[in-house]
């Protein structure tokens, strides 16, 4: 949704200014179960996070939304299974998907003629339930581009890394990724935060490259608790990084110096980038403690952390005031 920069400004500027009580959640925002076309059964796939090491997992069917209150029976521990449905739909080769995260009760798919108009529609419908809206893998099968993109409005979550092999993540051939059609809209004044998901479908047997595994891509989100309301509230003002292996220990952003704290795993080396318009790379700092401090011509930035594994973080935009 297009904003001005001062509104943007407004709830882009994050910093750990009394937030020394928040801790950093770990989520998975995107999966499916075998009342949908996952190979394992609700309460199995809730196992599989649990044990791994997660705080939160969003069950997202197609086109239904799975009951989760009985999946999630102990109010003692640090674990939530939280609702959403991922809303499915097409138009010709199109594959347009969204999810309505913290749905109240399911939407179903609407029609239209064009792209825009039907994701549009099922935007409004998620929202009408006080959902929160992710685009999901816009890159997959090449369904979508950052012009359609640009004109919808009431979404807050755009995926940037989808496990999924048809995803069309990285660049190459021409493409510049999910990652340059984020870099596009940004730069366009479009308020969309990043996500990486498992989209996991399946459980069972080796974890071969053309399945939908999980444990690949998840969020850290940064709450003051560990509760859906926390959570939500976090989200909704981008205090969330992606990640595929790369742990950040902090994220600070003001207009004055945006800075990472990046914690160190055995010998891997790292290396920052902070990115701005177009996709521009305003800096590079080889530390565990990169920093940017603008110069005053950027329209936003943002920083990508790769390890020497080729493991990755991102971390949300930072909108600038215009000199």
């Amino acid at each position: 949704m297009k904003r001005s920069f001062f509104l943007i400004l407004l709830f882009l500027s994050f910093s750990l200014s009394g937030q020394e009580a928040s801790k950093w959640y770990k989520g998975n925002l995107h999966t499916h179960t075998n009342l949908s076309d996952g190979n394992e059964t609700p309460r199995r796939v809730v196992r599989w996070y649990y044990d791994h090491d997660y705080n939160f997992l969003f069950i997202t069917d197609h086109n239904s939304l799975t009951e989760v209150a009985r999946l999630d029976v102990d109010p003692r521990d640090d674990f939530l299974v939280l609702p959403g449905e991922e809303i499915t739909n097409s138009l010709a080769k199109q594959r347009l998907h969204t999810i309505a995260l913290f749905a109240t009760t399911p939407v179903m798919p609407s029609k239209g003629k064009s792209s825009v108009e039907i994701l549009q529609k099922d935007i409004d419908n998620a929202l009408a339930t006080s959902a929160l809206v992710q685009l999901n893998h816009p890159l997959w099968r090449w369904s979508l581009t950052s012009s359609e993109i640009g004109q919808l409005k009431g979404l807050t979550l755009m995926e940037i890394i989808n496990y999924n092999r048809d995803s069309n993540n990285f660049p190459a051939g021409g493409s510049r990724g999910t990652e340059g059609l984020w870099d596009d809209l940004l730069s366009k004044g479009f308020q969309i935060y990043g996500t990486a998901s498992d989209d996991t479908h399946d459980y069972l047997g080796e974890f071969l490259p053309s399945l939908s595994y999980p444990g690949k891509g998840w969020i850290m989100v940064r709450a003051e608790e560990l509760s859906p309301q926390a959570i939500r509230k976090s989200l909704e003002r981008g205090d969330f990084y992606l990640s595929t292996g790369v742990t950040l220990e902090d994220v600070s952003a003001t207009q004055r110096l945006y800075s990472l704290k990046i914690q160190a795993r055995d010998d891997e080396k790292y290396t920052t980038l902070f990115i701005g318009k177009d996709g521009k790379v305003l800096r590079e700092d080889l530390s565990l403690t990169p920093s940017y401090a603008p110069e005053g011509g950027e329209t936003y930035v943002r920083a990508k952390v790769i390890s020497s594994n080729g493991e990755t973080a991102m971390t949300q935009p930072l909108f600038l005031k215009r000199p």
